[in-house]
């Protein structure tokens, strides 16, 4: 068993982890862990998709119904970098375990929500044991997993963690509809149970290390909460309110710059113990660990962007962006399985080249959106997106943790996800900020070139003048509505170009992703290295 694996000493020098066979108990804690990082992940999306609905029955504004998703994320992303020190003092066993039981208490009580106020606090909530479950799914597949079979372990992670942002939308719009807001909260229910009973029978007990308390690094905490949770809000909320012109913002903005700096140079002076931050000194895990980041800022800001312009341009409800989503999804399912096959028959280096190359192609098909293009057309491009996302997820986890002690599990799999949260964010507020600027700039110049244009521009003004007097209306109200729709249509265009701005900044983005994988170390197959599985 692997626990029997891992209870052995440990050698000061880095040797190569002996294999084992996987017992039921393994398999239970592996599919355990796969499953509460897809329910975290999976609550994101799906909560999004219910905003409108839970803000018309909450009577909410827009500014407080954006707190729904902001409170989950913050709360997240500041537990994530805690995982790695509550699970070596408690147990991962007794830590996912209370995650488990914590997250289906929270998804109850945000269902029974009576306020925006109770909501924001059950979220929070959540986000923290919801939070801790993505960073223990990785630790458990790189501590209960043998190296020939780790391949597979990220394979069904990976599986779980890339079709939770994609299915979201179309599973919480199909809910919504049918079943109201409130059941996207309780349908963690019956998962959370499942979750809990593999955790607590694929795991081994262990003793809580009391002792490991005694030098708890409160600075260090306070540091990481004020310092990640300051830049959470920055990058959730400054799209919406303008960046540094709010002073909350502004505030935010000193807060960060101040702890977060301050957190890191005690952790690399080792005067704090939460993250081993030594593991980014390390060219691989470095470098994947940039990548994750940078593709992650991609995959999530190229949802929110695709959702939005389904959305304004097209005037599609969550039901409908939901079924164009599933594009991204459904080919996973084929793809997905075949990994491990490709990742002993291939070059690692090559296969995430290609998965980044696919991935930048489909971005690079939405740069050239029209008024015409509707689900549709998005169909080809989601094709490409959602073979080219396992192509390069998997093997660039594989060969990032590929030389990682099996002491160092929890920091790395904590900075792992932290960056890609934090990526995923940047993307999202990259992409808020770029609507707003770009719309503004291609508005501006559209109108300039309209007013150069004079004959052609009173040509269409006396066309559409015609066509309302055609309707019933007199001729001065006519030609107030032939320039206001003149006018919408130089913005919807502005719109759309400003969409298409976003898409090139994304496909470039990709490309610098698969330029910086020529600086990896030189690998083999999967199926040859020795540093394809972690080492003791």
């Amino acid at each position: 068993m692997a626990a029997e694996a891992l209870a052995a000493p440990q050698p000061q020098t880095v040797v190569t982890a002996p294999d084992w066979k996987m017992s039921v108990s393994d398999w239970c804690a592996v599919v355990g862990a796969s499953l509460g990082a897809f329910m975290a992940v999976l609550d994101i999306q799906i909560t999004n998709a219910s905003l409108k609905d839970i803000q018309g029955a909450l009577g909410l504004d827009l500014g407080e119904s954006g707190w729904i998703s902001t409170a989950y994320l913050v709360a997240e992303i500041i537990i994530i970098p805690l995982t790695a020190f509550l699970s070596r003092v408690l147990g991962l066993r007794r830590f996912m375990g209370v995650s488990a039981i914590g997250f289906i208490i929270s998804s109850v009580l945000c269902g029974f929500s009576w306020d925006i106020h109770s909501l924001v606090v059950f979220r929070i909530f959540q986000g923290l044991t919801g939070g801790t479950l993505i960073p223990a799914s990785f630790q458990v597949i790189l501590l209960y997993m043998p190296r020939e079979r780790r391949t597979l372990g990220m394979a069904i992670l990976g599986l779980t963690t890339t079709l939770a942002p994609t299915l979201g939308p179309s599973l919480g719009g199909w809910m919504t509809e049918t079943l109201g807001w409130r059941s996207v909260f309780f349908m963690n229910i019956l998962p959370g149970i499942l979750l809990t009973g593999l955790i607590l029978y694929g795991l081994p007990k262990t003793r809580i290390k009391w002792s490991e308390l005694a030098g708890i690094d409160i600075l260090s905490i306070v540091c990481l909460i004020l310092g990640l949770g300051s830049l959470s809000y920055l990058l959730e909320e400054g799209a919406g309110h303008n960046w540094f012109s709010d002073d909350t913002l502004r505030i935010c903005f000193l807060t960060c710059i101040i702890f977060l700096p301050l957190f890191v140079v005690r952790q690399f002076a080792k005067l704090g113990s939460l993250l081993n931050l030594n593991l980014l000194l390390r060219r691989d895990f470095l470098i994947a660990t940039v990548i994750t980041a940078l593709s992650a800022a991609c995959l999530y800001g190229g949802i929110y962007a695709l959702s939005l312009y389904l959305a304004e341009i097209q005037n599609y409800s969550a039901m409908q962006i939901g079924l164009v989503m599933m594009w991204v999804g459904l080919p996973q399912l084929i793809v997905m399985p075949l990994i491990p096959l490709f990742m002993k028959k291939i070059n690692l280096k090559l296969l995430i080249v290609v998965g980044l190359c696919f991935f930048c192609y489909s971005n690079y098909l939405n740069s050239f959106l029209t008024q015409e293009y509707s689900g549709e057309q998005f169909r080809i491009s989601l094709i490409f997106r959602a073979i080219g996302q396992p192509l390069f997820m998997i093997p660039l986890s594989v060969l990032g943790m590929s030389s990682l002690l099996a002491s160092e599990a929890g920091s790395a799999s904590a900075i792992f996800n932290v960056m890609r949260n934090l990526g995923g964010s940047i993307g999202i507020a990259t992409v808020g900020t770029l609507l707003l600027t770009r719309q503004e700039f291609h508005s501006h110049n559209d109108v300039e070139l309209l007013l150069m244009r004079d004959t052609s521009t009173n040509e269409q003004i006396t066309i559409l003048t015609k066509h309302f007097v055609s309707k019933g209306a007199d001729l001065y109200t006519a030609k107030a509505q032939a320039v206001v729709y003149l006018l919408e249509w130089v913005q919807k265009q502005a719109t759309i170009q400003a969409f298409c701005d976003i898409f090139k900044i994304m496909y470039i983005g990709l490309f610098v992703a698969a330029i910086l994988v020529v600086f990896l170390s030189k690998s083999k197959k999967a199926g040859g290295l020795d540093a394809s599985g972690m080492m003791h």
